[in-house]
């Protein structure tokens, strides 16, 4: 089945360069899929790397995109590039914490301050930690990015208290949120992301946990007003690249593709804290919502409701210390 959404994708490309290529292809030359579950707003950095690869490469490589899902879902993302149907695709951590547990060893509620403090983790451990996961299951990490810290949103009021979580049913992000929200007596729901909204729709959620840029780009603020703005969770994921394809690449063209990735990757962490620090407080209030944030008290009683979860999954998985130890370390 993989070869064969693999040569359906190619002839369609083969297709699309016939008519816009006017030299003839070299030997030298090289087609990448690539395939990425964001909407349009979120995709910068895909098309900043994208751009950054063939001009550098002088259209030696050509990158044909598939995002939003349009092919590939947000689920299938590891296993499409580990089994050659694309060449590379983002790597959503949520998603992916079945096939590497570890990526769900740093998602604990309040494990880190800010942005700020999650960017010093990754890159003084964490990420030294989940490349070679990725590796094993056939998935080269070019690298890895802050995707926004989730806050809390709903329909009807702030949530800050465990009366205010009574019972409210929010769609979750992973394991240690929903323990996390069934800790303050939420009610925590996994909700496929395409369809979040038709859950809001018919009242089946009441609220979602989600970064900024998610809860603007895909609409659901028109429905979710009430922003509680707690830096709950960091989240993280990267862009990850077929090895086979990878090493099919002349050097040159390899180092041109690390020098992308890279840029990316700054890009991704410096736009996306801008994001959630500067730009989504002003595109809240065009949106209509109302945002609170977290007073010291509150977010003290969040975090005394958090720090057992951690405590215990240690206690109960010694591999989870050493990430508890690096965002010690980099506090």
């Amino acid at each position: 089945m993989k070869v064969v959404l693999r040569t359906i994708l190619k002839v369609l490309v083969a297709g699309l360069f016939s008519h816009t290529i006017i030299a003839p292809a070299s030997a030298e030359d090289f087609t990448m899929l690539l395939a990425h579950h964001y909407p349009e707003a979120q995709a910068a950095g895909i098309r900043l790397f994208v751009d950054e690869v063939e001009k550098n490469s002088n259209g030696r490589i050509r990158v044909q995109v598939y995002g939003a899902e349009t092919f590939i879902s947000g689920l299938e993302l590891l296993d499409a590039v580990a089994g050659g149907v694309v060449d590379v695709a983002t790597m959503p951590s949520n998603y992916q914490t079945g096939s590497i547990p570890e990526l769900k060893y740093f998602t604990y509620p309040f494990m880190f301050d800010d942005a700020h403090h999650f960017r010093r983790a990754v890159e003084g451990g964490i990420k030294e930690i989940i490349s070679p996961e990725y590796a094993s299951r056939g998935i080269l990490l070019l690298n890895y990015y802050h995707k926004g810290a989730l806050h809390l949103m709903h329909k009807s009021r702030f949530l800050t208290s465990e009366q205010n979580f009574d019972s409210v049913r929010i769609r979750s992000l992973g394991p240690a949120i929903s323990m996390f929200l069934a800790s303050v007596s939420a009610n925590p729901l996994s909700v496929p992301l395409g369809e979040v909204d038709a859950a809001l729709q018919r009242n089946v959620i009441d609220a979602v946990t989600t970064n900024c840029a998610a809860h603007i780009s895909r609409g659901w603020v028109e429905h979710l007003k009430f922003v509680t703005f707690g830096d709950i969770s960091q989240s993280g994921e990267g862009l990850g690249i077929n090895p086979e394809f990878f090493n099919s690449l002349p050097a040159d063209l390899q180092e041109i593709l690390t020098d992308a990735a890279k840029l990316m990757e700054d890009f991704q962490w410096s736009s996306m804290i801008e994001e959630d620090e500067v730009l989504c407080e002003r595109r809240w209030q065009d949106a209509g919502a109302e945002v609170h944030h977290l007073t010291q008290a509150e977010r003290a009683f969040l975090v005394e409701h958090a720090r057992p979860i951690l405590e215990q999954a240690i206690q109960d998985n010694p591999g989870i210390a050493p990430f508890a130890d690096i965002a010690n370390r980099t506090r």
